[in-house]
């Protein structure tokens, strides 16, 4: 999955790049640019597709499965005198349960 969004993010700065360029062309040069455009607009839209139909993995779909948090996001939930985990922190921090964020 992250590999699929990495994928989409490159595309979308190199589109942004190609369209944001002032460079002075000729009429010859702006027809193979929105070609290219044109090629570039189609595959984005065919991994949008391919990420929208993708399955979760197994690992999500486990019960105990928790999600990742950031860094500072509330990682725990106080129940009473019990503490109940609400995301796994990222590597080199975890969880304070006194104050319930990732540190």
């Amino acid at each position: 999955m992250v590999s699929g969004r990495m994928l989409l993010l490159s595309a979308s700065c190199w589109l942004l790049v190609v369209l944001g360029s002032s460079e002075e062309r000729s009429p010859e040069d702006d027809a193979i640019k929105t070609r290219e455009e044109e090629e570039l607009i189609e595959a984005l839209q065919e991994v949008l597709e391919k990420l929208k139909n993708q399955q979760l993995p197994s690992s999500e779909k486990k019960l105990g499965w928790v999600p990742a948090c950031g860094a500072g996001e509330q990682c725990a939930v106080r129940k009473g005198s019990r503490i109940g985990k609400l995301c796994e922190c990222p590597g080199g921090t975890v969880c304070n349960f006194t104050v319930l964020k990732c540190l």
